[in-house]
């Protein structure tokens, strides 16, 4: 008789490392969202800008006073008699009047030009007197459809002009700046040139457009305005009308064209920052799981155990057919096992169960297929004859108690027989 062991008690468990404190995980997610709050802000200003107020660092500006800046020239301007009026962003530049032929369009900050704002800035100005850019990148010379590129070269500290062309004298010499420009088209006025970097590039005026004047702009600084024929140049290149119309382009101007998206650009870090918010969170409040602990189960009876329980009950009953029907089934269930065949002795056992199962001769002639795979798998592996191995596994069963006694030895010596035959 099999005896269950009483279920072992839970070992307990092992006292566990520090867990670090609350207030540090507070702390540090603290961190964590300040960073990441201070990175999307610092994206942000720069995809967007800050605002359009002038500032020391605004190479070029009218307003700046700093080395870098051009108020002196403004400054000279106003005071030749010359009326210039500032816009500062794209809503400015639309709201004042329409550039006519008295109108000289000055652009500094061009970097800030985009492919939209370009567009818009081209046809207002078509009926303008003329423009001049200051140190535009190749990406505003192509949207405005100049034939002229910027290059780099090396010269002397200062160079003359060598070409003639109203505002400048052949003999004018001005500070030489290593960022030029070169002229891809003859009909083309190159200026100051060095090492095919020219300082001045003419475009004469189309039938789409106004004159262009392309200038390094290293003369126009509050450096250097003073020195040689900076000043003069400047002043004829600009002053060639009444009116100047001082444009100065903000980050913030923004339009989409057909092939932008609509989408803004500050939604990328906004994007960005909310993914390591979420992440920050999950660190925060998610479930933090410690070390596996096992546990004991309760006791776990075997099927066997129910088949020969069964068998011990119908054996005090006086059931000996039932009983060796039992211990039958649990010898063939045992045997597919071990031989990998198939045996349902869930079936068997339910077939057994019926109130006229003695009255069958299903205990007496099991015809099952399975059966029959056992039996013949058995005799292959035993030695046996096929008559001795059916009678055990298939044939009648006994009756009494001194033949269920007998027949149990059977079964367990074929069992036997079968595990040691490999």
């Amino acid at each position: 008789m099999t005896v269950l062991a009483p279920p072992t008690s839970p070992r307990p468990r092992p006292p566990g490392k520090n867990r670090t404190r609350r207030w540090i995980w507070v702390v540090i997610v603290l961190v964590v969202v300040v960073a990441m709050t201070v990175i999307g802000l610092l994206g942000i200003t720069v995809l967007t800008g800050v605002n359009g107020a002038p500032g020391p660092g605004v190479s070029y500006d009218p307003d700046n006073p700093q080395p870098t800046g051009s108020r002196a020239l403004v400054r000279i301007m106003d005071d030749h008699g010359a009326d210039v009026r500032q816009a500062r962003g794209l809503e400015e530049f639309t709201d004042a009047p329409r550039p006519d032929t008295d109108t000289t369009v000055v652009v500094s900050s061009t970097s800030s030009l985009n492919p939209g704002t370009t567009q818009q800035f081209r046809q207002r100005v078509d009926g303008a007197h003329r423009v001049i850019l200051i140190a535009p990148d190749n990406a505003v010379l192509a949207a405005l459809g100049l034939s002229v590129t910027s290059v780099f070269g090396a010269g002397p500290a200062t160079v003359v002009a060598g070409c003639r062309t109203p505002g400048i004298d052949p003999a004018d010499v001005v500070t030489f700046s290593s960022f030029g420009f070169a002229a891809n088209s003859p009909a083309a006025t190159s200026c100051f040139t060095a090492d095919a970097a020219s300082n001045v590039v003419v475009v004469p005026a189309a039938a789409d457009r106004p004159e262009y004047v392309i200038i390094s702009g290293e003369m126009l600084t509050n450096e250097q305005l003073a020195a040689h024929d900076n000043a003069g140049v400047a002043v004829r290149l600009f002053a060639s009308s009444g009116d100047i119309l001082w444009y100065i382009p903000l980050f913030t101007d923004e339009i989409a064209t057909e092939e932008e998206s609509d989408i803004p650009a500050a939604v990328g870090p906004l994007i960005l920052l909310a993914v390591f918010g979420v992440l920050t969170l999950m660190l925060w409040r998610g479930r933090r799981f410690g070390a596996l602990v096992t546990e004991p189960l309760p006791a776990v009876v075997k099927a066997i155990e129910t088949t020969r329980a069964r068998g011990r009950m119908y054996h005090r009953a006086g059931a000996d057919s039932r009983a060796a029907a039992a211990l039958r089934i649990h010898t063939l269930s045992s045997l597919a096992s071990y031989l990998g065949l198939p045996f349902d002795a869930a079936r068997a056992t339910d077939a057994m169960s019926q109130p006229n199962w003695e009255s069958t001769d299903a205990h007496t002639e099991l015809v099952d297929p399975a059966v029959q795979a056992i039996v013949v798998t058995v005799v292959g592996a035993t030695g046996r004859s096929l008559d001795q191995v059916r009678a055990l596994l298939a044939g009648p069963l006994p009756t009494d108690a001194a033949g269920l006694v007998h027949f149990t030895a059977e079964l367990t010596t074929l069992e036997k027989e079968v595990r040691h035959s490999r």
